[in-house]
């Protein structure tokens, strides 16, 4: 049964050691907030369907076709301190295991660890977690005390 559906593209495709077969989807930033809507939240079940090359061209020129209101363009957020917080934790391989091990996701690099926090926060960019309090909060109950406290042994 869908419920809601949202254009994009594979990207990175891996066979993990256990046989889950993932697929990583790159979605375009004038489709994320849909895409937020429908699977901004781990675990969310999905289903996949491939599109024809022809269909998909003919999606984007309907969605490049429809006109966008000038104030329906937000100015990207500036990262302040909690975003440069949340990239320097990505960067670090402890970082990645504590996500593997407390939130299930298999994070192999900077890039998937900065995609999980923006999926457990709950933000399309870590730079509005210093602008939207909701996001603040969410960083610092789910990722950055959990992870102080793994950091000083406490799992």
């Amino acid at each position: 049964m869908t419920t809601g559906a949202v254009m994009g593209a594979t990207g990175t495709i891996k066979t993990m050691a256990d046989g889950t077969f993932r697929v990583v989807v790159d979605i375009e930033p004038r489709f994320a907030q849909e895409a937020f809507r429908l699977f901004g939240t781990p675990g969310t079940p999905v289903e996949l369907a491939r599109l024809t090359d022809a269909a998909a061209v003919a999606q984007d020129r309907a969605a490049q076709a429809a006109p966008v209101a000038p104030e329906a363009v937000p100015e990207a957020p500036k990262g302040g301190a909690l975003a440069k917080l949340a990239a320097l934790f990505c960067g670090q391989e402890e970082f990645w295991r504590f996500l593997t091990h407390t939130h299930q996701f298999a994070v192999a690099d900077a890039n998937e660890a900065a995609l999980a926090v923006r999926q457990i926060c709950q933000v399309q960019s870590r730079a509005e977690l210093d602008g939207d309090p909701v996001a603040a909060e969410r960083f610092h109950r789910f990722i950055r005390l959990p992870y102080l406290r793994w950091q000083q042994g406490v799992r």
